[in-house]
């Protein structure tokens, strides 16, 4: 029997899944695809979950304005209802790590390991969630992660070994 494993997918991964135009858009899709077949547990930090709501929102109101050269009122709601697919969707497939103070703690005392505060709250929400990985496409991230990470690839390779 396999074992079930735990990955906390790194607000990037998130982002590369939900927009297609992003350069990992595959590999995340893959990985999301691969780890929900075989049952395994996907989580999220809770901070990045607005993070993402405001990004997702953010790209499909800069992709209007690029295609069409202006923001209209439809296509701003239709960018907020697509996040609101999204941040619904995270919450449907995957397990929130909530984080408090003592993981604000945590976070800071990554800083000289990892100077972005929200790859150390992702951190702290890995270290937290006792997760097996962390799944990241933040190469600085990878280097310097004091928990076990990988890339989105790698972590596809994983799950394709052990589905054999």
């Amino acid at each position: 029997m396999i074992t079930q494993l735990s990955m906390l997918l790194d607000t990037n991964v998130w982002l590369d899944y939900y927009l297609p135009w992003r350069s990992g858009h595959e590999k995340a899709r893959r990985l999301i695809e691969c780890a929900l077949e075989q049952n395994q547990t996907l989580a999220y930090a809770v901070p990045s979950i607005k993070d993402i709501f405001y990004m997702t929102a953010a790209e499909y109101k800069n992709v209007e304005r690029a295609t069409t050269g202006v923001l209209s009122e439809s296509a701003a709601r239709a960018a907020a209802a697509t996040a609101w697919g999204c941040v619904n969707n995270m919450q449907e497939i995957a397990c929130a790590v909530p984080l408090d103070h003592t993981d604000v703690w945590v976070a800071s005392k990554q800083r000289a390991l990892h100077a972005d505060f929200e790859d150390d709250l992702v951190i702290a929400a890995a270290m937290r969630g006792k997760v097996d990985y962390l799944v990241t496409n933040d190469g600085a991230l990878l280097r310097h992660c004091p928990v076990a990470a990988l890339s989105s690839s790698d972590m596809c390779k994983v799950l394709a070994l052990r589905q054999d």
